[in-house]
């Protein structure tokens, strides 16, 4: 995990610095720095790449920042926006954390599904998987019955 820190000085004047690296600093009148110069800055810093993704800007006057990120991070497939629901895609999110960081979950696969409706085919597993994601209740969590709920949805 990386530590952002911000030292900030009596006088207002304030520096940042990733994992004790320099990003950059203000003075106290009140000059900022751009977002592209922070995204220059965190260059610096091992292990961290730049992505540059052009969008175009969304048709809504009330649109936000995480309707354009959803679609980014979180690839709408058939409707729904969800982290990919296969062990590739779980492995990539986790590959984010160091391999000591704690972490608690559980995972449901295809034969998981196939346990409460064994006529689902493969599609319409993929597409349960889908809407038990993104149905997710952390009250509730996955079980048998929210795994039989998304069945059941997929096949309509």
């Amino acid at each position: 995990m990386h530590k952002l820190t911000k030292v900030v000085l009596d006088n207002g004047e304030m520096a940042l610095y990733l994992d004790g690296y320099y990003l950059g600093s203000e003075e106290g009148n009140g000059q900022r720095m751009t977002l592209d110069e922070i995204a220059t800055a965190l260059q610096k810093v091992p292990d961290i790449c730049l992505q540059n993704v052009e969008r175009p800007c969304p048709p809504s006057e009330e649109w936000s920042w995480n309707d354009v990120a959803a679609e980014i991070f979180s690839p709408v497939v058939n409707g729904y926006n969800h982290w990919g629901v296969t062990v590739e895609a779980f492995m990539s999110r986790l590959s984010a954390y160091p391999a000591d960081a704690l972490c608690c979950g559980t995972f449901w696969l295809e034969e998981d599904f196939l346990e409460v409706d064994e006529t689902l085919t493969p599609e319409e597993i993929h597409r349960a998987m889908e809407i038990a994601t993104d149905h997710h209740d952390a009250n509730i969590g996955y079980n048998w019955d929210s795994l039989r709920y998304a069945a059941e949805l997929a096949k309509e």
